[in-house]
């Protein structure tokens, strides 16, 4: 097959007239089941004299032709011709060299490719895939270097959700590991845009490896020291930072995603694997030393770190993405099950939850925009919490429930008299001096802590009623459309609570009944919730029928 031929037809897909982009497209079509097209590919995405544009036309038919007919189905082949064994043969002896001559937007449609063929054709039919991948990651050059992460990850992406065939990962463990964990170090110790992506593929291949079980090469101690002392210092490397223009587009740069993938290894390792409180019966034996290892050796370090690292965001020294937020405050969140642990982090408490978890639940300036821009969505993340799981506002707030449930004697006094110092702030001060961030804030903490806060033994339970009346009832009349929201979502959450006076409770329903009718559509949403409660009492469902052709529109 003619290469010229071929470079001229994709150059045609990207001509302006449509007749033109047509025919090269039915050309193409025609010519994709001949022998010699994908090798011809190959070498069209591997040429440095070709234009780019070419290339990536190219590179996105060669996904599309592997993704739709590497696998020699009935149907496959009924829609689309088959890959002869020449042209899978030709693929396989191409590809690497293919990723490690593309740039970096053609190496991410080759490497999906790739996990396709390795899915499909590994073991059996590509034998010699690992040969070639420990020549890669042994080489000198860096980007043959990265060729091999990039290739290690998607052999490892086949394996890591199965918990029965783990003999491949093991033995990747093994034999491959050790130098990968090498090339994570070297990597730390650069700035280098490239450097950073080896990293960051280092640690996400870590973390795939142990998704469903611990490698024993893995569990040895020097194995451990080696990887977490790689972690750390990926987490504590300083990076350099604008405050006035660092946002989580810059979470896409892969030094904050190397960072991301160092703190998910560890958090997955501690939670899965080394924290003998949530170790399930069935696994204690199996990882019930190395989770004393880990708790006794690595632990006390790992929180000094992350310790480090909340001390410096509070302190505006250093960024943290949402994401890692999120993952921080979920590690400390299983550091609070396990007693070695959380004595290591009591004496931290009551910082952490001034100055980490409550930033974190106010009403932010990208809750405003969302508001303001997109208030469907806003509702979604609210409301329905798969729809915001994993984030940093969730994870704060799970963090503030955990403390609050599992070390209750210990901290509830302590976040109580945190919030009620917020509230009361916020009551003695002049309209223009108010934050209404804090208190929505301050609400969002009680609104978590609801399920502490109702039951008998609460140790606030009788002063809810006047909680309710003095901080919360007041703004549904707030100039503010989110601290209107956030009241009703507070009051829906202790609408178990029983006011002395029927008449206020009438009030009160009549005030929720009336922002059906608000002009933000989150308040309304929330005005809705808020009534479902309410009307189990028998006077406010009648009060409510006499309005409900006007509800229902």
């Amino acid at each position: 097959m003619d290469l010229q031929t071929l470079v001229g037809l994709f150059d045609s897909t990207l001509h302006p007239d449509p007749a033109v982009r047509k025919t090269a497209e039915q050309q193409l079509e025609q010519l994709q089941g001949h022998e010699g097209f994908l090798g011809v590919l190959l070498q069209m995405i591997s040429a440095a004299d070709l234009p780019l544009g070419t290339k990536q036309a190219a590179s996105i038919y060669f996904k599309n032709r592997v993704r739709r007919s590497w696998l020699s189905s009935q149907r496959a082949l009924e829609q689309h011709p088959p890959i002869s064994e020449n042209d899978r043969t030709a693929t396989k002896e191409n590809i690497l060299a293919a990723i490690y001559a593309s740039s970096q937007a053609i190496k991410l449609q080759l490497t999906e490719c790739l996990g396709i063929i390795l899915k499909h054709d590994f073991p059996e039919k590509w034998p010699q895939f690992t040969v070639h991948l420990k020549e890669l990651l042994h080489a000198q050059d860096a980007q043959r270097v990265y060729t091999g992460l990039l290739a290690l990850l998607e052999l490892i992406k086949r394996y890591r959700y199965s918990a029965t065939n783990r003999d491949v990962l093991n033995e990747i463990a093994k034999e491959l590991f050790p130098q990968v964990q090498k090339i994570a170090e070297q990597a730390i110790a650069s700035d280098d845009e490239l450097a950073m992506r080896m990293a960051w593929l280092s640690f996400k291949s870590y973390y795939n490896t142990i998704q469903s079980g611990l490698p024993v090469s893995l569990q040895e101690p020097a194995n451990l020291v080696a990887w977490g002392t790689s972690f750390i210092k990926m987490i504590e490397k300083p990076v350099a930072f604008d405050k006035d223009s660092i946002d989580e587009d810059s979470a896409k740069e892969p030094v904050w995603k190397a960072k991301k993938w160092a703190v998910r290894s560890v958090n997955r390792l501690y939670s899965r694997y080394g924290n003998p409180a949530l170790l399930p019966s069935s696994n204690a034996k199996k990882h019930g030393a190395f989770a004393k290892l880990f708790t006794a050796n690595f632990m006390p370090q790992i929180m000094r770190v992350y310790l480090q690292q909340i001390e410096g965001y509070t302190a505006g020294q250093v960024w943290m993405s949402l994401r890692i937020r999120g993952l921080v405050a979920q590690f400390l969140s299983d550091c609070i099950k396990e007693k070695s642990a959380w004595k290591l982090l009591k004496p931290h408490t009551e910082a952490i939850v001034a100055h980490f978890v409550f930033p974190q639940l106010c009403f932010t300036k990208a809750d405003q925009e969302l508001w303001e821009d997109n208030p469907v969505e806003y509702v979604q993340k609210r409301i329905d919490p798969l729809d915001d799981f994993g984030s940093a506002t969730v994870a704060a707030s799970n963090l503030l429930i955990d403390l609050a449930f599992d070390r209750k004697s210990a901290t509830l006094n302590t976040i109580l008299g945190f919030v009620n110092n917020v509230l009361t702030t916020y009551l003695q001060s002049t309209e223009e001096t108010r934050d209404p961030r804090a208190k929505d804030g301050a609400l969002n903490m009680m609104s978590a802590l609801c399920g502490a806060l109702i039951s008998r033994k609460s140790p606030i339970a009788s002063t809810l009623p006047e909680f309710l009346l003095t901080h919360v009832v007041p703004e549904f009349k707030s100039q503010y459309g989110f601290l209107r929201a956030r009241a009703l979502d507070t009051y829906c959450r202790y609408s178990s609570v029983e006011f002395p006076d029927k008449q206020i409770s009438r009030s009160v329903f009549e005030s929720v009944f009336n922002l059906l009718h608000d002009p933000e559509l989150p308040v309304r949403v929330h005005a809705a919730l808020a009534l479902q409660p309410m009307i189990e009492n028998d006077e406010n469902r009648d009060a409510l029928a006499i309005h409900l052709p006007q509800v229902m529109q």
